[in-house]
């Protein structure tokens, strides 16, 4: 299993490892073009894999930790993000939100386990007619509020139900259309991810003939809005005002814990799309890192 994260890490260009500031004990030198330096206990795992040849060229002992510099592992492209660390309570919360890890255990025979997922391309919302203007007002302004203050996360309105990705309609009464028959309940959303786990389309309805009050019209858009952002799991020990707590309250509000949730979210000082194990072995490597290198610097990779 170690071996497999190894190779994960640097094959699949979601790990890099950078030093600056560099306290330079003693170093060797045979540079070539494409070399990689590696901590030295990933090179022993990579030097003994079957699925990768590397050789090694130089190295570099900062600290009492050694850089082996490499030919043959494959070029990272990308961009390259600093790591970001959050404190365990934060950690903990975030985990069930994405994981819902409070019942994975229950689920862990299930071979598909919760995976963190994103929208990579920007959200693209079109509201049908059906839809009541006031409503339409009030989640437009919520909507422009996250655009504006998670920076990878782009969301805008288009005029045609064809250019959307996102689409949102309200059933009035028995002859209007029902867009979508995979959402059961009368109200919800369905989304679409690949198999990169990023999500890349969602339907939302309302049943209006049984909710019939437009305030609860109103909190459930935005709660399903901010639902489908990452297909969360509402939180058991949240206050109920929140939009991530699973309580019900018609007085709900995108609280500044919700807001920074849903910025670590689409942070990318975090690997995307990981399972719940990933998740936690990045960050246990991370820190690792960090510790043994206190002046260094931890990247994740990012296409």
């Amino acid at each position: 299993m170690k071996l497999k994260f190894a190779i994960l890490f640097l094959i699949a260009s979601n790990f890099l490892f950078g030093q600056k500031n560099q306290e330079h004990i003693t170093r060797t030198y045979n540079f070539q073009l494409n070399t990689t330096g590696i901590p030295f206990s990933n090179y022993k795992e990579l030097k003994n894999s079957r699925d990768i040849k590397i050789d090694s060229v130089g190295s570099i002992i900062i600290k009492s930790d050694t850089l082996i510099y490499v030919t043959g592992l494959p070029k990272m492209n990308g961009v390259k993000v600093n790591y970001e660390p959050k404190d365990s309570i934060f950690l903990e919360t975030y985990k069930n939100l994405v994981y819902d890890k409070v019942n994975l255990n229950k689920t862990k025979k299930n071979k598909n386990l919760p995976t963190m997922k994103i929208w990579k391309e920007e959200i693209k919302v079109y509201f049908d007619s059906t839809v009541t203007n006031k409503n339409k007002r009030e989640l437009v302004k919520l909507m422009k509020f996250i655009d504006k203050e998670i920076d990878s996360l782009k969301i805008k309105i288009v005029n045609s139900k064809e250019k959307s990705n996102y689409f949102i309609y309200f059933l009035n009464k028995p002859s209007d259309i029902d867009w979508d028959s995979r959402i059961k309940d009368k109200d919800g959303c369905y989304i679409s991810w690949n198999d990169k786990q990023q999500i890349y389309k969602c339907t939302m309805k309302i049943d209006t003939k049984i909710i019939f009050n437009e305030k609860e019209q109103l909190m459930l858009m935005k709660k399903h809005f901010i639902w489908s952002l990452g297909y969360f799991s509402f939180l058991k020990d949240r206050d109920c005002k929140s939009f991530l707590s699973n309580c019900v309250s018609l007085d709900k509000e995108l609280t500044n814990e919700d807001l920074e949730l849903l910025k670590y979210h689409y942070s990318y000082g975090i690997c995307k799309g990981t399972d719940l194990e990933t998740f936690e072995q990045n960050h246990r490597s991370a820190k690792k890192s960090l510790e043994k290198n206190p002046n260094g610097e931890y990247y994740f990779m990012h296409n």
